[in-house]
Parts: structure tokens; C-alpha cells; sequence
């Protein structure tokens, strides 16, 4: 019946359609083993972030970067990963959220992450949290020569100074430097927040799925589907 619906409807709808069905199987599941109930609204607004998610994963892994924009994402070098990281804060700061998303020097997705925290925190302690939870994910993963990108300038200044804060900010601040002295082959750079665009979408979509979230292979059926959806 699935199939045959997704025949029957225009190819920008089946992955809309596809998403919806998905969001209602996991209010189904939420309702089931977790007693909470979800309104329309949710569901359709879940809907739309993973499709959005999903758009700009997609682009990450497929589109080409214009070189010659300053304002484009750019390739790492041969034989580097390039992980990029970006946090969110919702809930008038009560939760905050990060996104994460590796690429390699072919500018090809290898692994991407959400996750989110209720925790009161700054912009600034967030994009710290994405930074450290980003270099473990790293090294979880077995991965050398990574450069790790940040819309955070100050963060990034904190981080190769000699001084740290002494607050919670400059706790995580330690706790990045520590990582940083263990593994040589880690750099953290600045970029504009124009480049970052991809972390950004999947930091904001972070409340849309199991905390946490992380990207894998995606099957053949879906990724045709996903791939029809896009063109």
C-alpha cells in the first residue's frame, strides 16, 4: 500500500509523504511505551524538520562547493576530515541542542550527529558543548587529522589562548584543550556562519528525534527515495 501510494503522487511529494508516515509511526511508538500523546501539529512539524534535515544532509554530500565564494563550504585536504559543528538553544534556554556532521576530503558525508541537553547554558557554553562532544565522537570513531569548523570566533580565540576563563565556560574550555593536547592531528578553525549551514539545520532539528540522533548509511530504498525527492 506504501509503495503504491508513493507511486501515485508527484516525486517533490514523496518525501514529504514519507516523512509524515514516519512521524506518525514515532508519536504511534511515543504514545505506546511512553504514555505521551502528540498533537497534529507536532507530527507535521516533526515532519518538516527531518525533511529539512535530511535536504541539507543531502547537499553536504552531493552538491559541489563553488571555490571561488568565500562563502562556501570547502574540501579538507587529501587524506583529512573536515567535522562540522553548530548548537542550538531552545525553549527560552531551558534545552540546548548541537549538530555535527563529518565530511572527507571527496567532500562525501561520513557521519553526522544530533543530540540535545535540558540545561540552562549561554550561546557560547553551547557551542563548547557541540565542540567537545564533536572531538569524542572523533576519537570514538577512530578518526585522525580532523579539522573541526565553528561559527564561534570567540570560542575558537578561548581556545588557543593562554588564559581560560574561570566560570563554566572555561570548564569546557579545559576540557577541549585536553583534548587537543592528546591529539595533535585535531585543529579548530573559524568559519562564517554562511559555511555552516549544514550543522546549523541539523543542530536545529535536534528536538525532532531520539536523543541522540546519529546519521548512518542510508538504505537503498530510502536514499532513492530521498535522492527523487530533491531533484
Amino acid at each position: 500500500m506504501l509503495f503504491d501510494l508513493l507511486d501515485r503522487l508527484p516525486e517533490q511529494q514523496r518525501l514529504t509523504t514519507a516523512m509524515t508516515i514516519w512521524s506518525l509511526w514515532k508519536s504511534r511508538n511515543l504514545k505506546l511505551w511512553e504514555s505521551t500523546d502528540t498533537t497534529p501539529a507536532v507530527i507535521v512539524s516533526r515532519a518538516r524538520n527531518v525533511h529539512r534535515e535530511w535536504s541539507c544532509m543531502l547537499k553536504a554530500k552531493f552538491t559541489q562547493p563553488n571555490s571561488n565564494n568565500n562563502f562556501s563550504w570547502t574540501k579538507p585536504p587529501n587524506g583529512t576530515i573536515k567535522c562540522n559543528v553548530d548548537a542550538a538553544i531552545f525553549n527560552n534556554n531551558s534545552i540546548v541542542g548541537y549538530g555535527m556532521c563529518f565530511r572527507d576530503s571527496l567532500g562525501q558525508l561520513l557521519l553526522g550527529k544530533s543530540d540535545y541537553i535540558q540545561f540552562f547554558a549561554t550561546v557560547l557554553e553551547v557551542e563548547t558543548i557541540g565542540q567537545v562532544e564533536a572531538m569524542k565522537m572523533t576519537i570514538s570513531n577512530g578518526m585522525h587529522h580532523v579539522i573541526f569548523e565553528t561559527d564561534s570566533r570567540s570560542l575558537v580565540n578561548t581556545l588557543y589562548s593562554t588564559t581560560t576563563p574561570l566560570n563554566e565556560f572555561g570548564d569546557l574550555v579545559i576540557q577541549c584543550k585536553t583534548i587537543l593536547l592528546s591529539n595533535h592531528d585535531f585543529v579548530v578553525s573559524f568559519v562564517r556562519r554562511q559555511v555552516n549551514k549544514v550543522a546549523h539545520s541539523i543542530a536545529r532539528a535536534a528536538l525532532s528525534h531520539p536523543r541522540p540522533f546519529i546519521f548512518h548509511v542510508v538504505s537503498t530504498t530510502m536514499y532513492s527515495l530521498i535522492t527523487n525527492g530533491m531533484q
